[in-house]
């Protein structure tokens, strides 16, 4: 009943419009229940397209909104990760550590025999 009120809202409306009418125009009693038959037929069929209408809107709408707050999070995340990466590099450079990666150019044991221009050692 709480997923489907805007059809049983749209069948009742039709089937009292029906009621009216039959009314202001003094159908028989075999003629109006039929009228309002027929009208409830109509208008639960018409509701039921409407539900199902305004459902598949939801839906996009929902799906959407969903994305994109995961967008906003993964936004927020790379930010925090930035932050802290800087951060880090921060209290890196104020410890004064260095990268060790970088060779010494001073460092003689890591190079192999030195040759001159002809090929000869020295």
């Amino acid at each position: 009943m709480k997923e489907k009120p805007l059809a049983i809202v749209i069948t009742l409306t039709g089937g009292l419009i029906a009621c009216i009418c039959c009314i202001i125009r003094h159908s028989g009693l075999l003629k109006t229940l039929i009228a309002v038959l027929v009208s409830l037929i109509v208008f639960m069929i018409i509701g039921l397209i409407a539900h199902k209408v305004f459902a598949t809107i939801k839906a996009e709408v929902e799906a959407k909104e969903k994305e994109e707050k995961r967008i906003e999070e993964e936004k927020r995340k790379a930010e925090l990760e930035e932050e802290e990466r800087l951060r880090a590099e921060q209290e890196k450079a104020e410890n004064g550590e260095e990268d060790s990666s970088e060779e010494d150019p001073d460092d003689w044991s890591n190079s192999g025999s030195s040759k001159d221009v002809n090929g000869e050692e020295f």
